[in-house]
């Protein structure tokens, strides 16, 4: 899952927008089965920031202006670069984490597949059940150590 992240996702971590200023993330798309999401964070909660997503084909996707933070998601209809514009249009600097791409776990319709995660569950089960294990045995080890003791 996270070689497809990396292969399927671009980003900007604490990236610093100007007044007026704009950053571009490309991404490029082959399969259009399944959206694109793009999430952004704003450290000044008052900035005023534009997300734009262009296609291949030069027409918009997302065409976006927002505070904070906000999450978007675009079907892409052709396969090829498309490129997402965010940007300052507020009058103070900010900092913004940028996520654009193809989520693990989202699909058709944005909606999350559970057994994309079926892996992570069923670790953390096993995990879970481990500890219960590892705690009733130290609580049989007391015990017998005293049942010995006494004896």
């Amino acid at each position: 899952m996270a070689a497809q992240f990396e292969r399927e996702t671009t980003f900007l971590q604490g990236t610093p927008l100007e007044a007026g200023q704009s950053k571009e993330l490309t991404l490029e798309v082959t399969d259009t089965s399944r959206p694109l999401s793009v999430l952004v964070n704003s450290l000044d909660p008052d900035a005023q920031l534009q997300a734009v997503l262009v296609t291949p084909d030069g027409s918009t996707a997302i065409d976006s202006i927002f505070t904070e933070n906000t999450v978007l998601s675009a079907d892409p209809a052709v396969q090829g670069t498309y490129r997402m514009t965010v940007a300052n249009v507020g009058q103070s600097p900010t900092s913004v984490d940028v996520v654009f791409g193809r989520l693990p776990g989202v699909e058709a319709n944005d909606q999350v597949n559970i057994d994309a995660f079926g892996g992570i569950l069923v670790g953390a089960g096993i995990t879970i059940a481990g500890v219960l294990v590892m705690i009733a045995g130290v609580i049989i080890l007391i015990i017998d150590r005293r049942k010995r003791v006494v004896s």
